[in-house]
């Protein structure tokens, strides 16, 4: 049997083989958030590990103190839901030390790197 009669043969064995598997597109474990899950005022934060929600109307000093999962999980997405017009400043430590990254702009939706944990936030920008 010639070499190229094998591979086409082969090749249409696979694609036959290949129709009897079930491709799933279900989502990973980790999904983004369902934003509207975040009340109207809330700044909320989620983590990715088993997407629980942490929500605060006003500044938070230690997100460790405040947010159940803060200590063990990185946020992934934090969304300002607030309704003032203002901006929160995320801070890598309590108590409103080490800024990260730019203004969370009322309506804004932020998927974060996931790779560090957050202490603290205030609405001041």
């Amino acid at each position: 049997m010639p070499k190229r009669s094998r591979v086409i043969r082969t090749l249409a064995a696979v694609a036959l083989a290949a129709g009897g598997i079930t491709v799933s597109t279900a989502s990973p474990a980790s999904a983004a958030p369902t934003w509207s899950d975040c009340p109207s005022t809330y700044f909320c934060a989620w983590n990715d590990a088993d997407g629980k929600m942490c929500k605060w109307q006003d500044d938070s000093r230690s997100w460790y103190d405040e947010c159940s999962w803060a200590d063990e999980y990185y946020p992934a997405y934090v969304y300002n839901h607030g309704t003032s017009g203002r901006g929160v400043t995320i801070y890598r430590n309590p108590n409103f030390v080490s800024p990260i990254g730019a203004c969370v702009t009322k309506g804004k939706q932020v998927t974060l790197r996931g790779n560090y944990f957050i202490g603290s936030h205030a609405w001041n920008c």
